[in-house]
């Protein structure tokens, strides 16, 4: 498996838009240019693991996320727990 730019821009910017964030506003937070996280989330340029961590820190997901699409991210990890909470409730109830 290999770090795929395009893909691992693509989960960036997923990420980036389900916070609500704009391009602007994530690249003032990670303290980098506006061009610089374009060019990321468009595949024309890699992170730096510096940066990954950050971006890995900021939406909550794991670095194999963002490097290599494995695992979930934030908000699927979010959705499956909640899921399985409604299931364990409902257990209880029928009980």
């Amino acid at each position: 498996m290999n770090y795929n730019l395009i893909e691992s821009g693509n989960r960036i910017q997923n990420l980036r838009k389900e916070s609500g964030l704009t391009q602007s506003a994530l690249a003032e937070r990670l303290n980098i240019s506006l061009d610089h996280l374009r060019k990321i989330e468009n595949g024309h340029r890699g992170c730096s693991v510096d940066l990954l961590v950050c971006l890995s820190d900021l939406f909550g997901v794991s670095l194999d996320f963002l490097v290599l699409g494995r695992g979930l991210s934030g908000k699927a990890a979010q959705d499956k727990v909640q899921s399985l909470i409604d299931q364990l409730e409902a257990l209880k109830a029928s009980l």
